[in-house]
Parts: C-alpha cells; structure tokens; sequence
C-alpha cells in the first residue's frame, strides 16, 4: 500500500521566529497581546507555586495605556516598594482588604449566576406546566381530547392551533 508523502501543510505548525521587530502594524499588536496575556498567566502560575509577589508592569504599544498585574495586588506591592517598608512590618490589612474585594466580586458574580439559574429553571417549570394536561394526551394542549369541549372552548382552541401554525410557518421560512 503506497501513502501519499506529498500531503501539503495547512498551518505552519510551531516553529522558530527571529527575534526582531515586527514590521506591520497590525501583526505587531496582535502578538503584543497574545504575549502580554501568555506574560500574565506565566507570572500568576509564579505567584501560585512559589507564593511570590510580583508586580508586571507593561506599557502599551502606543504609550497611551498602561497593563499591569500584581499578586496579591499591583498597588500593595508598588506602595510597599515605593515606602520601603519591608514585608514583614507591612500590615496584611492591604492584602485581606484586597482579598475581601475579590471575594466580595464572586460572590456578587456567582449571585447573580445563582439568581439566572432561578429565572431558568421557573421558565422551564411554567412550560411543563403549560404543555402538561390532566388527560395525560402527550404532554401538549394540543392533544386534549376535543369531545368534552363547547363551543366557545373549541374556538379558543382553533385560534390557538391558527396561532401555532402561524408560527412554525414563520420559523420555518426563517430556517429557510
């Protein structure tokens, strides 16, 4: 069985580049921010391992913003720095308050994910409500037996049935 070696490459793969500037603009911004964010999560797996402080501070391309990350925060760490008080006589009030701050954002985030996840589930409950009958018939009004129905119970339910065709009719098209 003979395999075809001449299977030609999509992608470039992984491969060393010459460290040198970039010349266009645009390919020059987009690996400003691809290596700034891999410089970030580099230095919080630092901070995790090691239980390092550390303080990154990296200048946009343009000079008009500045990207910082800091562990436990890039302002305790600077202040502490800039005051020369060492580590062991800066109070952790710094550090608990900035922990208490985090804590304090998932706790608000998982609320209002908790709070979503409420709304969700009462929708989905009031739609089983809404397709389930006492007859059991499938689970959907549209299956009740119409036998026992009067005249204007029967209306309603042609309305009702209009509607719903009006609507896969306009889903469809849609999809179409």
């Amino acid at each position: 069985m003979n395999v075809n070696t001449n299977v030609v490459k999509k992608t470039q793969g992984r491969r060393k580049i010459a460290i040198k500037k970039i010349d266009n603009q645009n390919s020059r911004h987009v690996t400003f921010l691809k290596r700034r964010l891999g410089l970030f999560k580099k230095a919080s797996e630092l901070c995790i391992f090691t239980g390092a402080e550390i303080v990154i501070l990296v200048p946009s391309l343009k000079r008009q913003h500045l990207f910082t990350f800091g562990h436990p925060s890039a302002d305790a760490i600077i202040d502490r720095y800039v005051t020369r008080i060492s580590s062991s006589l800066l109070s952790s009030s710094t550090t608990d308050e900035f922990n208490l701050q985090q804590n304090n954002q998932y706790y608000s985030h998982m609320c209002k994910d908790l709070e979503a996840g409420k709304k969700k589930k009462e929708n989905i409950e009031e739609e089983k409500l809404v397709n389930i009958d006492d007859n059991n018939n499938g689970g959907y009004w549209w299956n009740e037996p119409i036998d026992t129905k009067g005249i204007d119970e029967l209306e309603e339910f042609m309305v009702a049935l209009e509607n719903l065709k009006k609507n896969v009719t306009s889903r469809v098209d849609e999809l179409c």
